[in-house]
């Protein structure tokens, strides 16, 4: 598999780069669908960008490429059917929230080594109590989160005690976070 190209904003591609991309382009430039289908025929693209242009996305891919969609919940996309079919090639939908528990766990194990190693780095991260779970669901789904969001939750809530959290603490073991 040939090294990973990867489309963000023009403030990011820097950082994509610095990450191990190949190559970078901007996904909001008109020029792209162009820029790509000049780069060759791509084994992946993963489109994190609420567009779901299929249409290009698909015509950019290789024998037996995949799309993997994980943004645009409510875009309605053209679907073209015959170049999908007659490549061998696949639209795959993903979504944390129906992972199965081995999932997670099984994708923590193939990236903690990186993270240790300053390999992956969030852009940002916010950490949120408990209690302002709700706002914190709130903020990503408006666009507000230039980054990620941790929920922290006391040892003492998992395990029947208060539900808060009183106070933010940074070691390892005191607390639990579950990324939104």
């Amino acid at each position: 598999m040939r090294p990973p190209r990867a489309p963000g904003c023009s403030a990011d591609l820097g950082r994509c780069r610095d990450l191990g991309a190949a190559e970078a382009f901007d996904y909001r430039d008109e020029r792209l669908p162009a820029e790509l289908a000049w780069a060759g025929p791509g084994e992946l693209i993963v489109d994190t960008s609420d567009r779901n242009d299929l249409e290009a996305a698909v015509r950019l891919l290789a024998r037996r490429g995949r799309v993997v969609l994980l943004a645009g919940a409510r875009s309605r996309p053209v679907l073209p059917a015959g170049e999908l079919y007659t490549h061998d090639r696949s639209v795959l939908g993903f979504a944390i929230s129906t992972a199965t528990a081995a999932e997670p766990a099984e994708a923590a194990a193939a990236l903690n080594p990186r993270f240790a190693a300053g390999g992956l780095r969030p852009r940002r991260v916010e950490h949120h109590t408990l209690a302002d779970a709700a706002e914190a669901h709130r903020r990503p789904e408006h666009g507000e989160v230039p980054g990620r969001v941790v929920l922290l939750i006391s040892p003492s809530s998992v395990h029947g005690g208060h539900n808060g959290f009183s106070g933010r603490t940074d070691g390892p073991r005191d607390h639990i976070r579950a990324t939104a």
